[in-house]
């Protein structure tokens, strides 16, 4: 079972997409500084990968924006030439623009109107 965690934050780069080996894989990355109200004498920056379409959901992200970044932790093995390596990568799912408040600047949206009847606006005389 996934766990899915969230991270807040500035963006500090927006990576281009790149292609791998001739199935096309692709992936973005994308690097997200403290949040602006972190107050730490030390810069954390974290690395998240956007993967196959989720590349395409950066296209308008922009240094120095305020993000909300939803992601999963993935794990692989490899054994390679110098032995086992194991690798941790920050896979992105989604991602939302903030404000300097914390509010998501993603338009709310509007509430559904009632299904009311097609006669629901006609005067009854019925007392009841």
């Amino acid at each position: 079972m996934s766990q899915f965690f969230d991270y807040t934050g500035v963006v500090e780069e927006v990576g281009q997409t790149q292609s791998f080996g001739a199935s096309g894989f692709t992936k973005r990355e994308l690097i997200v500084g403290n949040d602006i109200d972190s107050n730490s004498r030390y810069p954390n920056p974290v690395k998240f990968t956007f993967k196959k379409d989720n590349c395409s959901l950066i296209d308008g992200i922009q240094k120095g924006q305020r993000v909300k970044i939803h992601f999963a932790i993935d794990g692989r093995r490899w054994d390679g030439p110098r032995g086992t390596q194991y690798f941790v990568d920050l896979t992105a799912l989604k991602i939302d623009v903030m404000n300097a408040d914390g509010t998501s600047t993603e338009p709310v949206p509007a509430p559904a109107e009632p299904d009311l009847p097609a006669d629901a606006g006609e005067i009854d005389d019925m007392p009841f």
